[in-house]
């Protein structure tokens, strides 16, 4: 039901989106480091590979990325079989991060509508199935935000679920 609500509110454009520079390194982190207790309890790797002490600055909002992080990782846990890596770098003159999984991947059928509302791939998840709403919120919040997102499937298995971003002023990072 609160993705429903939360979907809803994207749809009306009622929400709000406090757009500043964001240190993308500090919210993956943080964001991701709150789900290794459940990566744990799945038994389940998760990696950050966020370089310490580093800043890459996006313009986005910081809770609203968290948001979209949250998901990303919340889906790849509901499909990994060892191992979740969240990542981040620059590509292309934007802010990227990641997240990847070693479940099964995503079929060539399935890759353009991920991020369609009630969209559930065939891959089978090794856990928790969600509403089919998860990954359409991320796209709603990531477009808002100015940026793109897309899904890949991985050659040796798995998916990679791609965010990027404007880059944001280095120097105006609180």
């Amino acid at each position: 039901m609160g993705d429903l609500l939360e979907l809803a509110k994207l749809d009306a454009r009622h929400f709000s989106l406090d757009i500043r520079a964001t240190d993308v390194c500090e919210v993956l982190s943080d964001t991701a480091e709150g789900f290794r207790p459940a990566a744990e309890a799945a038994g389940v790797g998760l990696a950050v590979d966020a370089p310490a002490r580093a800043s890459l600055v996006a313009d986005a909002d910081p809770d609203r990325l968290a948001q979209v992080v949250a998901n990303l990782v919340e889906n790849a846990l509901d499909f990994a079989s060892h191992r979740v890596t969240v990542g981040m770098g620059r590509a292309q003159g934007r802010v990227q991060l990641w997240v990847e999984d070693d479940g099964p991947g995503i079929g060539p059928e399935d890759l353009s509508h991920v991020f369609d509302r009630f969209y559930t791939v065939a891959r089978s998840a090794r856990r928790h199935v969600g509403s089919g709403l998860g990954l359409a919120i991320v796209h709603e919040l990531v477009d808002a935000m100015g940026g793109t997102v897309w899904a890949e499937s991985r050659a040796a298995g798995g998916a990679r679920l791609v965010v990027a971003l404007r880059p944001g002023a280095e120097a105006d990072a609180a």
